[in-house]
């Protein structure tokens, strides 16, 4: 895909001429060319504003790196046809995982997202220990079933149910929705110790949001909003072509927006929080399935396919909080697009924006509707978004490239 539409500058994609920045600009350069690629060097200066020769020399550079090569675009007409830039894509590889108290879901991407090597396995105990022996298990198996491409693994993307590092949370460890304990920092220093390779975590939303942002519908646009119907509920920002994590990784938990004040006490410690009633968790409890069971997200699949009262009464009684979610996000952040995706099928998804209908008018009178997009959904997604992670932690420009 590639997308000519104009976009707004962001410092992810504004060159300097700073002679001491040359690492930022090279950033820059390869932030354009990963998300917007294939792409032509005169585009690329005037989206980053960088002189064509600057641009020129930097993608020389990282051609004879052995980082990017050069396609030629379909001939029109008469006359040369013009030469494109994009990731090499088997310059280097990444692994991500999506990690919950269930399950591992792994993926190895080149720099596309091509997805070289999958793999699946339960956990036997819902503990960190016990996902960090099953994604070190993974990864021997990946770099023994793959050795070349493993000689060119550079880094790790983690995904899992946040919030993450979280010190009175007394009975999240219980709760299906999160999985706090594994993002804290005693054991992703364990877990990057034991693979040899740097590990970079986000929570499930915002790999998600980052994955739709390099590999999927996001690339459209400069600033979504990615909704993420896990067991809990949770969202990633895309802001002016970044990432938002938060101050803690934590970004985006609209599950924890409190709702009722005399509501059910949540997993976070807070009564009433929004997840407590829209969340494939609340639907387990209505239905009285176990939301540790790998079987009940597919058996909400059957059960709505089949038309069933039970989850078509929950999806009527929560559409207004699905209402005031999507409110909620478009009123904070004014994004070009909401997209709802998840580990339930599209159509489900589908299903439960449309009870939502009428959803509120923006500020500016245009219709919400035209901005909510169903995004792609299931394990595999995030854990692909992961890699995204991995690829954004090594590539991305940062303000810590510019300190002299």
């Amino acid at each position: 895909m590639n997308d000519s539409t104009p976009i707004p500058t962001s410092f992810r994609t504004s060159g300097t001429n700073l002679t001491r920045a040359k690492t930022h600009n090279h950033r820059v350069v390869l932030e354009v060319i990963r998300t917007r690629g294939p792409i032509g060097r005169t585009e690329i200066s005037e989206i980053t504003s960088l002189s064509r020769q600057t641009v020129q020399n930097i993608v020389g550079e990282l051609q004879s790196r052995g980082v990017v090569e050069m396609k030629a675009q379909k001939a029109r007409g008469r006359g040369h046809p013009g030469m494109t830039v994009q990731l090499k894509a088997d310059h280097a590889f990444s692994l991500g995982f999506h990690v919950d108290r269930l399950s591992v879901t792994a993926t190895a991407c080149d720099l596309l997202g091509q997805i070289v090597w999958q793999s699946t396995g339960t956990l036997e105990a819902a503990t960190p220990a016990s996902a960090n022996a099953r994604i070190i298990t993974m990864t021997d198996d990946f770099r023994a079933a793959e050795p070349v491409l493993s000689a060119r693994l550079f880094g790790v993307g983690l995904a899992a149910p946040g919030p993450f590092d979280s010190t009175e949370a007394p009975d999240a460890r219980a709760d299906a929705t999160t999985f706090s304990e594994f993002g804290s920092t005693a054991n992703l220093d364990a877990l990057q110790k034991a693979l040899g390779l740097p590990v970079v975590l986000q929570n499930d939303a915002s790999a998600a949001a980052l994955g739709e942002h390099v590999y999927g519908i996001g690339r459209s646009f400069n600033n979504f909003a990615f909704v993420q119907f896990g067991m809990g509920l949770g969202a990633g920002f895309v802001l002016n072509g970044a990432l938002y994590p938060g101050a803690s990784k934590n970004a985006g938990e609209i599950g924890h927006v409190i709702i009722n004040p005399d509501g059910p006490r949540c997993s976070c410690g807070n009564p009433g929080c929004l997840e407590r009633y829209l969340s494939l968790h609340a639907l387990c409890a209505r239905l009285e399935l176990e939301p540790t069971a790998h079987a009940s997200v597919s058996r909400i699949e059957t059960l709505f396919e089949a038309g069933d009262r039970d989850v078509l009464g929950w999806m009527e009684e929560v559409a207004p909080y699905m209402r005031q979610m999507i409110n909620l996000v478009d009123m904070m952040l004014d994004p070009e697009a909401i997209v709802l995706g998840g580990i339930i099928q599209p159509d489900f998804l589908a299903a439960l924006l449309e009870r939502a209908a009428p959803l509120p008018r923006r500020l500016d009178g245009s219709p919400l509707t035209e901005r909510i997009h169903i995004g792609t959904s299931g394990a595999t997604t995030v854990a692909l978004g992961a890699t995204a992670a991995a690829v954004d932690a090594l590539y991305a420009p940062s303000v810590s490239h510019l300190l002299l």
